[in-house]
């Protein structure tokens, strides 16, 4: 129906016109994308633009992660989408599944110009961007892949073929830019239409849904989605040790920890994963340090500002955390390494739960 500006009372119709008739290069798109990718309709963190795969000379135009933890290939054509756009995207991701964290980190650098690694805290970048958008826990990076291709307007073929990848669970999502001219002012209008839109109406007299499977069964969420069988298995032992010790509730309807209160408070959250659980104990501010932890549960000490490859790669550790003057959290990662029922490991979680600042 087009856009339209209402100007002394009067509306008025703004002229359609096209990116290649304002001399508007693939380039134009980036910057603005890269500036603000909220245009494409979420948050991201883009850590790379022209991507360079050496080893077959070829590069994607945009790079991005989003608050999952996915890595975001961006295609984008300022014409026509039409073949093979897709199965160049598709290609990339392919080629982005096989990066760790050290190339996120070098690409983020090489995008920024960063040419002293020494100074630079890729980890802490990523942790911020996720706390913007309100995760408190940032999640693994390239878990998964995702495609967004970004034109001005897409053709039957591809459209058919982005909707089919799309129902059989490859996430990918089209985006048609419109463009319009009023003076020289040049508007632009995002319109998603792979995924199609559902009618905000859709839904009214339907039977409400239960909600997310983390919501719905926290249990089997965390036991079997979230955990590998060795990561249930000291999941359910650290329970076990847990109530066998302590009058603490267990809340399971987190997506990504299960939470052990007193009273209305968390005293302790375990964050499941597939190769460690991450335990975070809330306690009085200098009860506890790394080094004390370190040496008296015979676990490793990891730096705050090392990166979370390097963190990842450890065996069992620990790290204590100033939050204020009243409050510390120590982070204890534990492996297939680590001996739940040690005595040592008992009598810190009663030191750490008679250190709880809300206990009383």
């Amino acid at each position: 129906m087009g856009i339209w500006k209402i100007s002394n009372n009067a509306p008025r119709k703004i002229e359609n016109t096209k990116f290649n008739q304002e001399q508007l290069l693939e380039g134009n798109l980036e910057d603005w994308i890269t500036v603000d990718p909220s245009i494409l309709g979420e948050p991201l963190l883009i850590v790379g633009r022209q991507v360079m795969f050496p080893d077959i000379r070829d590069k994607l135009d945009l790079l991005a992660i989003d608050p999952q933890g996915n890595s975001v290939i961006i295609e984008i054509k300022r014409g026509r989408l039409k073949d093979p756009v897709d199965m160049q995207a598709l290609r990339y991701a392919s080629y982005i599944s096989k990066w760790e964290f050290e190339n996120f980190e070098n690409a983020f650098m090489n995008h920024l110009g960063v040419r002293d690694s020494s100074s630079f805290n890729f980890n802490a970048k990523y942790e911020e961007f996720c706390a913007d958008v309100g995760i408190e826990e940032a999640p693994d990076i390239n878990t998964d892949q995702r495609i967004i291709i970004v034109g001005n307007s897409v053709r039957e073929k591809l459209g058919s073929v982005a909707l089919w990848l799309f129902e059989h669970s490859i996430d990918i999502k089209v985006i048609e830019m419109q463009a319009y001219k009023d003076g020289n002012d040049i508007l632009i209008e995002p319109d998603v239409v792979v995924p199609v839109k559902v009618s905000k109406f859709a839904k009214i007299g339907t039977i409400k849904k239960e909600g997310s499977p983390w919501v719905k069964d926290g249990k089997n969420w965390h036991l079997e989605k979230k955990c590998s069988q060795k990561t249930k298995e000291m999941l359910l032992k650290f329970i076990e040790v847990i109530l066998d010790t302590f009058e603490v509730d267990i809340k399971w309807n987190q997506k990504f920890y299960v939470a052990f209160r007193v009273g209305n408070y968390n005293w302790c959250t375990v964050g499941t994963a597939v190769s460690y659980l991450g335990l975070r104990f809330f306690v009085k501010s200098n009860a506890f340090t790394g080094e004390e932890l370190a040496s008296k549960l015979n676990i490793a000490k990891f730096d705050e500002e090392e990166s979370l490859s390097e963190k990842l790669a450890l065996p069992s550790s620990v790290y204590v955390k100033r939050e204020n003057d009243e409050k510390d959290k120590i982070y204890i990662r534990i492996k297939e390494d680590f001996n739940i029922n040690s005595q040592e490991f008992l009598e810190f979680l009663k030191e750490a739960y008679s250190a709880f600042p809300k206990l009383g």
